[in-house]
């Protein structure tokens, strides 16, 4: 048994959150299991990432070290899983108004994003091996880009899960307006990927001392910026801007500033659509920069055949009409024919102006997400209504915490986002720290400020391959300031 959990932690656990860095970003969400009662199925990373959790927890039982109970951190996540379980109770026998089956599958999808932060803590020992994760982030995340710029140009195929057909693993192709999700569920998951992958690459370069590999680095850096332009997520281009001026501010490299935002902003004005985004938000007119025709609001989008070929449907062979003689004259039938009506395929063109897609998100926002989770908010403002009571989509994760578990479990959760944050602080103000453990808690506290800044109009909390690469960082960042303190 001691060999076992020796075994255990000194290898497995690190291969396994090795190899959940490259798989989860790298893997298309297609459906393994289907769930009754919801489009959100069971998928392979779902299996992997539970493997690794029973390894875990098969070292903690062998080793009987139950010490990460003890941290502030641990306590507030228990309490915040405590409320979250309330809040199922309140909304089947209170509220009435949840499938149980389905909350508790939401409630054992946050166990499964936040224990990755515990097992990810213990999976290494020392600063030396942190480079074999860099590696595997650095050749996973070419891997997406290569796929997202394949489905871009070369029509490669495309499993979303933004709706419920969709969600079924239907394989789809883009047209040329569409934005890209590579191999993430939705534009939105990999424009946030994208925001924590910039932020370590501005951390990463300046670790980094041999030129070839700082070269790939920033290789990485600029494609992964192209991808995230791409996207035309306004909320992740203005979450990529702080997260990286944070690392940048406190890293002491002023100097970079200028150059950086003069370089980002130039970027997203001058792109074919998020530019045009923004200045749709802001009525500003980038036409004559963008070499963009303006398209009037008001103009009506309409569908447009696409040059993909797509499979037609054969009719069912039916007996054949009687040739009609000529010299009888047949009456006109009074039975009205059906007026054929135009339905939108996986292969249809849907063209819409942007001022007109602009407007249509925000109204989704506005008038139907936000209002419906503060609505289920005023139920119960304590405990909320329980953990999918107010769908699938939110775009705005606070309001979706208050709704789904009311006040206090928006303050359990709050308390350990400060908690980390807490952390973080006082370690960055430590004079003693090394270059390089700094430099990385930078980078990844970076990551986390883009992340929750996406959260408030993009789901990136319930996003399983967001929020697995989330904790995962933060399970890293938080044993290098222990490493580093410890010296």
């Amino acid at each position: 048994m001691a060999k076992l959990s020796k075994l255990i932690e000194n290898k497995l656990l690190f291969f396994g959150i090795a190899f959940l860095l490259f798989f989860i970003p790298l893997y298309p969400k297609f459906p393994l299991f289907s769930v009754s009662g919801t489009y959100v199925s069971i998928r392979l990373e779902d299996i992997f990432v539970a493997l690794v959790v029973a390894l875990f927890g098969l070292w903690v039982a062998l080793k009987r070290d139950f010490s990460f109970l003890k941290w502030n951190l641990t306590r507030i996540i228990l309490l915040y899983f405590g409320i979250g379980l309330l809040s199922i109770v309140s909304g089947i026998f209170i509220t009435k108004n949840i499938v149980p089956h389905i909350a508790f599958l939401h409630f054992l999808r946050r166990v499964e994003y936040l224990s990755l932060l515990f097992i990810t803590y213990y999976s290494f020992k020392r600063m030396k091996q942190l480079p074999v994760f860099g590696w595997i982030i650095l050749i996973a995340t070419f891997g997406v880009i290569f796929y997202g710029l394949g489905q871009k140009f070369f029509a490669w195929p495309v499993v979303s899960t933004m709706n419920k057909e969709f969600s079924k693993g239907m394989i789809l192709r883009l047209t040329w307006w569409a934005r890209i999700n590579s191999t993430f569920a939705g534009h939105y998951d990999l424009a946030a990927f994208m925001v924590m992958i910039l932020c370590l690459v501005i951390s990463s370069v300046m670790i980094i001392r041999k030129w070839w590999a700082k070269i790939f680095v920033i290789a990485l850096g600029m494609f992964s910026y192209y991808l995230l332009i791409l996207t035309a997520s306004r909320v992740s281009f203005v979450a990529y801007l702080l997260g990286c001026l944070f690392v940048l501010f406190f890293a002491k490299k002023k100097l970079w500033i200028i150059p950086f935002l003069t370089f980002s902003i130039l970027g997203m004005v001058f792109s074919a659509d998020l530019g045009q985004r923004y200045a749709a938000t802001f009525h500003i007119d980038l036409s004559f920069l963008s070499g963009l025709v303006k398209v009037k609001p008001s103009e009506i989008a309409e569908v447009l055949p696409t040059a993909t070929p797509t499979p037609t449907s054969t009719p069912t062979p039916g007996a054949a009409a009687a040739p009609i003689s000529r010299r009888v004259r047949q009456a006109p039938t009074l039975t009205p024919t059906p007026t054929p009506t135009m339905e939108a395929t996986p292969s249809a063109e849907y063209f819409e102006p942007t001022a007109l897609a602009v407007s249509r998100s925000t109204d989704i926002r506005l008038k139907v997400e936000w209002p419906r989770a503060i609505t289920a908010f005023l139920k119960n403002p304590i405990l909320g209504t329980g953990y999918s009571s107010i769908t699938l989509a939110t775009d705005n994760d606070y309001l979706r915490m208050l709704g789904e578990t009311g006040l206090l479990g928006s303050l359990a959760f709050g308390a350990i986002i400060l908690e980390m944050g807490r952390r973080i602080y006082l370690f960055l103000s430590k004079k003693e720290t090394s270059r390089e453990g700094r430099l990385i808690v930078l980078g990844i506290g970076g990551a986390a400020i883009g992340y929750f800044l996406n959260a408030t109009f993009i789901d990136v909390l319930e996003s399983s391959k967001i929020a697995f690469f989330f904790w995962i960082m933060i399970g890293v960042g938080l044993k290098v300031i222990d490493i580093e303190s410890s010296k």
